[in-house]
């Protein structure tokens, strides 16, 4: 379903650039013409809230290590009247995996794990732990399923993800494998869990220590945290909410909140920041300073299969859902280690996003202007209608590294 969801937010996209083809790619010389166009996402962000798609939204923007824009709109807490603000805090659901790729990282520097290392290392008894690599669970080509396509006993527990060896209850899907490991790719979260228990046995630290002490708070992120079970609610965070249409005629809506344990998420998406702290961590790994040169590189490759092919070539499509073909705009839509890919107008971008009840999150990294825009909403796919104004306006900024 994550695949069909993307799939359609980019031929949505596409659509509009089609009907509406954008300049030939110039040069903007002035601040004016970026500072236009950043006035122009505000806008669309701004519209998310006035037409009810998003009870609340907060977003960043920053080009090339310059100075950051910020905007909220809109309600963390409707019941109480209380407004998103800058330092309002938002789950970021799967937009948290590339920062557990790049926890994984910080260990891979240390040499204290390689991303040949098998995970039978770790999981002795996990089924063809002896085939599958941290590059693979990284990659999405592991072959490991999600546990509710795998099929977990009964006896299992609802927040079984928090407990202290996940992995033992992931042995028990009916189906541990959808494919040989490292032959194709599928989105597994079952895999960012297995890597954050991994993190937790190398380090000897539990993930949200881990997290917070060496990556987040070293870098800037001095706001975010893992969510854990038993905290106390803080006044900065959003609730979270879903919608129901109660005219019609007007699409007037009405927003309901979500009863959701985040903290269960945990390494796949456990995740609270705001768009202050994940740029600071996005421009610390871009330009180097998080890891070193040869690991970013790495990460931000297309991932590749056992045959040597591109990731994007040898998706794995499960029975009866056939994938969308995307428009010619749109090309090598696909993986690295932590982060999605795609090739946009022939021009790069590196992104992720991140889906959960109550929240909507998107990450955008263009790497030729260098420059990185983080949306974040506390509402059910709330940034999704103005998705592709937001990116055409985004990647007009791009244009500005081109000659004329």
């Amino acid at each position: 379903m994550r695949y069909l969801l993307m799939a359609m937010v980019l031929i949505a996209f596409c659509s509009r650039c089609h009907k509406n083809p954008s300049k030939s790619p110039g040069l903007y010389t002035s601040d004016t013409e970026y500072i236009s166009l950043v006035n122009s996402i505000d806008s669309l962000v701004h519209q998310l809230v006035k037409d009810q798609h998003t009870a609340g939204i907060s977003f960043g923007i920053q080009r090339a290590g310059g100075k950051p824009f910020f905007r909220s709109y809109g309600m963390a807490d409707i019941e109480h009247a209380v407004p998103v603000k800058a330092s309002s805090l938002f789950n970021v659901a799967s937009v948290s995996k590339p920062f557990t790729a790049i926890a994984v990282g910080i260990l891979i520097d240390r040499q204290q794990l390689s991303l040949e290392t098998k995970i039978d290392e770790f999981f002795p008894d996990f089924p063809l732990g002896g085939h599958i690599t941290i590059y693979q669970l990284m990659s999405h080509t592991s072959g490991i399923p999600d546990w509710w396509m795998g099929g977990l006993p009964d006896s299992i527990s609802t927040n079984w993800t928090v407990d202290p060896n996940p992995h033992l209850v992931l042995q028990q899907m009916q189906t541990t494998s959808l494919f040989d490991p490292g032959t194709k790719h599928f989105y597994s979260n079952s895999g960012y869990l297995l890597l954050g228990e991994i993190i937790e046995k190398i380090s000897g630290k539990e993930y949200r220590e881990f997290m917070e002490e060496e990556l987040l708070h070293q870098f800037g992120a001095n706001d975010s945290f893992i969510e854990e079970k038993g905290m106390k609610r803080d006044s900065l965070w959003t609730w979270g909410y879903g919608t129901n249409i109660t005219d019609s005629t007007s699409n007037s809506k009405q927003f309901f909140k979500h009863d959701f344990n985040a903290y269960s998420l945990k390494s796949f998406g456990g995740l609270k920041s705001t768009p202050k702290d994940l740029l600071s961590i996005c421009h610390n790994f871009f330009s180097g300073q998080i890891l070193e040169k040869a690991t970013v590189t790495k990460m931000l490759e297309y991932a590749t299969t056992t045959n040597g092919n591109f990731v994007y070539d040898e998706l794995f499509v499960p029975e009866g859902f056939p994938p969308p073909q995307l428009p010619p705009h749109i090309s090598r839509n696909g993986y690295g280690l932590g982060f999605s890919l795609m090739s946009l107008y022939d021009k790069p971008v590196i992104w992720h996003s991140g889906g959960m009840p109550g929240y909507n999150a998107i990450l955008v990294h263009f790497p030729e202007s260098e420059t990185t825009l983080v949306i974040l909403s506390n509402t059910d796919n709330g940034i999704i209608p103005e998705y592709e104004g937001i990116m055409r306006i985004a990647s007009q900024i791009e244009k500005e590294t081109n000659g004329k």
